[in-house]
């Protein structure tokens, strides 16, 4: 995978997990990115993590 800046990702999570209802056709947009690319919100909140701490190391089985 490439690398994704975490600040898109943080941004993507925002969107996918508000209430907004003037923002549901970016939660659309931005879930199904998370979903195409991590799996879930759960995944993408952990690459954030990875990334801005260079210790820790994810490892998906």
């Amino acid at each position: 995978m490439k690398t994704l800046s975490p600040s898109m990702i943080e941004t993507w999570v925002f969107l996918a997990q508000s209430s907004d209802q003037k923002l549901a056709r970016a939660k659309f947009l931005a879930y199904r990115k998370i979903k195409m690319t991590f799996g879930s919100i759960e995944l993408a909140k952990l690459y954030i993590e990875q990334k801005k701490d260079n210790q820790i190391e994810v490892v998906v089985i």
